[in-house]
């Protein structure tokens, strides 16, 4: 039997995020990008745009250098009107250019970036989107790409993917926590019995087929999410049982990379006090 998320009709859907990184790197549908992280953030939010200028890999050093001054100008282009669209829709704005050539390397200079803009969610596709929550101990929305316009938000249909460990319950309660009003949400439980587990009474369960090691197990999770119709899947980092692969993130990367569906990456230690409080709670 299906259950549902109920709230008040009298209470106001509210987006749960007040400071939001995104990221752009040129390949993006742009339009798509800022109508989902619209959606997601709330009135007068503070977002941080950082623009990743890629270097290119071939051709001699001359061409090289043309190519990626070319390149950097139509991303510094892109970020501007990104930073302008937002701004006409009420919210706070401002960007950044991180180059690959720089002295750190892209991934530590976007994890800085992330910290000193005192992000709540980071919205984008990075190359290793679940090092990146890790890092910066924040969740990560990591969008298809090309970003379709099938991203939904506030999604309608949530697909938890859970071992039991403490590092899901966290991320069965982040999943609660951004819920819409009459939202669905399911929990696929793998390895693990959801009987001997404290399942949220708002969420239907199901026992996802497969062995708890590897491919089988991403493979398992986004099947179980796709025939499910799910607008958005959930998972923790760095969750799992002792010795299990999942402990060290590997199946997240493995449904990261990359994504089919837009993927919310969890972290099991989180600066946001909302998931401080949950996990101290558990």
């Amino acid at each position: 039997m299906k259950r549902w998320v109920k709230k008040s009709l009298d209470a106001p859907v509210v987006a749960p995020f007040s400071r939001i990184v995104v990221m752009l790197s040129g390949r993006e549908h742009v339009a798509s990008l800022l109508d989902c992280v619209a959606g997601w953030a709330q009135r007068h939010a503070h977002i941080h745009i950082v623009g990743l200028a890629v270097a290119p890999c071939s051709g001699d050093a001359g061409f090289q250098a043309a190519h990626a001054f070319t390149r950097r100008l139509v991303l510094a282009a892109t970020v501007d009107a990104a930073r302008e669209t937002l701004v006409r829709r009420g919210f706070e704005a401002d960007t950044e250019i991180l180059d690959t050539d720089a002295g750190e390397g892209q991934a530590r200079r976007l994890t800085r970036a992330v910290c000193a803009s005192q992000a709540e969610l980071t919205i984008g596709a990075p190359s290793s989107p679940v090092a990146l929550a890790g890092s910066t101990q924040r969740p990560v929305l990591v969008l298809p790409t090309p970003f379709a316009r099938r991203c939904r938000v506030p999604p309608r249909r949530i697909f938890v993917a859970s071992d039991g460990n403490a590092a899901s319950a966290l991320a069965i309660r982040e999943a609660a926590r951004i819920a819409a009003p009459d939202t669905a949400l399911r929990v696929g439980y793998l390895a693990c019995d959801p009987a001997a587990e404290r399942h949220p009474e708002d969420f239907d369960a199901v026992v996802l087929e497969a062995q708890h090691d590897g491919d089988a197990a991403s493979h398992a999770i986004v099947e179980a999410a796709l025939q499910w119709r799910a607008d958005l899947l959930v998972l923790a980092t760095r969750g799992g049982h002792e010795g299990g692969r999942w402990r060290y993130g590997s199946v997240a990367a493995d449904v990261a990379q990359p994504t089919v569906l837009p993927l919310l990456l969890v972290p099991q230690i989180s600066r946001h006090p909302v998931f401080a409080a949950a996990g101290s709670r558990h």
